[in-house]
């Protein structure tokens, strides 16, 4: 989404900022989007602001399931209202809609500052204003990607669960080492889309059990991280060459995993400690890989794009622009996100 031009009106600056607030929160195939809700009630203006992040409790719905005894339900019980035998609908005892509240405070921020020279602006190439501050949104994004992915992998809460299910996919110390490329499948990928299961967070196909909504542009099927390494060994997994159908044709053509057990496949490279800009883990083993599964449940967000400011810099002859975001970030909901470390084959 390109930014339009922007001048000292400050008008286009507020414009800008909405613009900008549209590049960070579109939705897209990138961890930040897929892991990622802005469930939050309230409003922020700096730091050190809060917002309420309400979340409901499925098992507070009352639920009852019977059979049908004509129009009436089987376990209704005749009673005299007038007419002998007349039975009348028994009655769901409703109970309270429960929610558990909590509070995420604004403590983090973004901001980015460039200066457009005058004699750069006069080759007049390119949008040099809208183009250099679509790149600032863009590279604000692929921080908030590094950010969360950081949250998910270091989250204690995460981790004690995986011990306490008592799941075999390693730690930073002690990897799982794969022998070949359908081990990815089997032993990894596999073993995270079952336990999202049966924690309750997806269905049998991937798709999020509540809190998903297509019309938001929010995220409806879980989905699997991994870096560009893993990823290409896949690629070469029985489990995708498989020829057997026009739909395995395709993704054998294009290279596109798309999904595995429902769940979305993507990369992120953050997830290569290798990388130039990756997380950050304790005592990690040498070649190890990191690979997260989730759902956008997991981690809120609150980000707000402050308006921006350009001024003159007469020293430099051009126009500077800064700016800022403010925002908070937590993993709130812990159960729907799997960590696994993979050492993959020599």
């Amino acid at each position: 989404m390109a930014i339009p031009n922007v001048g000292q009106d400050p008008s286009m600056e507020v414009a800008l900022a909405t613009k900008m607030q549209l590049v960070l929160d579109q939705p897209m195939s990138d961890i930040s989007t897929k892991l990622v809700n802005k469930d939050f009630e309230g409003d922020f203006f700096k730091i050190g602001d809060t917002v309420s992040i309400v979340k409901p409790v499925p098992e507070s719905i009352a639920v009852e399931i019977g059979e049908l005894n004509g129009n009436v339900l089987a376990s209704n019980v005749a009673e005299n209202v007038g007419q002998v035998g007349k039975q009348k609908d028994a009655r769901l005892v409703a109970t309270d809609a429960s929610f558990t509240k909590t509070t995420l405070q604004i403590d983090k921020y973004a901001k980015y500052a460039f200066i457009l020279s005058d004699i750069t602006k006069a080759e007049g190439k390119w949008n040099y204003e809208s183009g250099n501050l679509d790149l600032a949104a863009q590279q604000m994004r692929k921080m908030h990607n590094i950010l969360t992915a950081q949250s998910i992998v270091t989250d204690t809460a995460i981790r004690q669960q995986q011990v306490t299910e008592g799941l075999a996919l390693g730690t930073p110390a002690a990897p799982v080492q794969l022998a070949n490329a359908d081990e990815l499948y089997e032993k990894i990928l596999v073993p995270m889309h079952s336990a999202l299961y049966d924690r309750g967070c997806i269905t049998a196909d991937g798709q999020i059990t509540y809190g998903s909504n297509p019309q938001e542009g929010k995220a409806t099927s879980g989905a699997i991280f991994m870096p560009a390494k893993a990823y290409n060994l896949f690629l070469t997994s029985k489990y995708f060459t498989n020829r057997s159908t026009t739909a395995a044709d395709d993704k054998v053509a294009t290279g596109n995993v798309a999904k595995v057990l429902g769940l979305e496949v993507n990369v992120e490279p953050a997830l290569d400690p290798k990388a130039k800009t990756h997380v950050t883990v304790a005592e990690i083993a040498e070649g190890t890989l990191i690979i997260v599964a989730g759902t956008s449940n997991c981690v809120t967000r609150a980000n707000k794009v402050l308006t921006p400011d350009s001024f003159r810099s007469h020293e430099r002859f051009g126009t500077e622009f800064h700016g800022l975001e403010i925002f908070g970030e937590k993993v709130f909901t812990p159960e729907a996100a799997v960590v696994a470390y993979v050492k993959l084959p020599a």
